[in-house]
């Protein structure tokens, strides 16, 4: 099977603060500016959740023959130190997963949402049944659900391994966000994308990592990644020329191999 590549649209975020990127126009760029077919959309480009809304992407997804291989939520984490926040990301999950099922999302992104830098085994058993509820409501349309190690708690890989361990459903996999680890060093970084990457249901590469595409990515395939492999800019100012340059380094890299 050859590699599969796609385009967070968090990449244009730039461009959607000015009001020059919708979701739409986003699928028109990814389609016909990249010729990619795999969309990777952040959920606060979604303007409502609405059925006839979620219907309207999805259908204007189909008449581009996109799949969504990721549905990458912000404002659901499962912890919140003030219990006020908690009914709020529990909306906004709830919310996240009904779009999954009808935008037919491959895997769905929820974050942790421990904001220290370690979490207690108590969260962490807290975390894992809620977990276990949100992978149980994406298995009824085939995603596979889980953290990304992104903020806090969930960039020490002791937690990301005892959260695996807790967690009991089939579907639950991470959203790798390559490097973001708490490590010292650029190579234990990479030593933990290498562990990590085989239990990953989707990958981003942001902008250093694909100016290292040659050290970083061959190692991520022969270490077992079986998913997309979606850029990810960062940098708000000329993303559709940053967005193209990764994603050549990226496809130049990956591309030759098949698994």
């Amino acid at each position: 099977m050859k590699p599969r590549f796609a385009i967070a649209s968090y990449s244009f975020h730039g461009l959607h603060k000015l009001g020059a990127m919708t979701l739409v126009q986003y699928f028109e760029t990814l389609r016909y500016r990249y010729g990619l077919t795999n969309a990777d959309i952040w959920n606060y480009m979604i303007t409502s959740y609405e059925d006839e809304h979620l219907t309207m992407l999805r259908n204007e997804m189909d008449e581009r023959d996109l799949k969504l291989a990721n549905l990458c939520c912000d404002g659901a984490h499962l912890w919140n130190d003030d219990a006020s926040d908690t009914e709020q990301c529990d909306l906004m999950a709830q919310n996240v997963l009904k779009a999954g099922r009808i935008l037919r999302a491959e895997s769905v992104r929820i974050d942790l949402g421990i904001k220290s830098l370690q979490a207690t085994d108590e969260q962490i058993e807290i975390c894992a049944k809620k977990y276990d509820a949100y992978c149980a409501i994406a298995a009824e349309y085939g995603a596979k659900l889980g953290p990304e190690n992104h903020w806090g708690a969930s960039t020490d890989i002791g937690v990301m391994k005892k959260l695996f361990q807790a967690v009991k459903a089939d579907n639950f996999a991470m959203l790798l966000h390559m490097g973001n680890w708490q490590c010292e060093t650029v190579q234990e970084r990479n030593a933990c994308d290498v562990e990590m990457v085989s239990r990953s249901m989707h990958i981003h590469m942001h902008y250093e990592a694909c100016v290292d595409a040659d050290a970083l990515f061959p190692a991520l395939v022969k270490a077992g990644y079986p998913g997309v492999w979606s850029v990810e800019s960062h940098k708000s100012t000329n993303e559709y020329r940053n967005v193209a340059f990764q994603l050549a380094q990226a496809r130049r890299v990956i591309a030759p191999y098949e698994y």
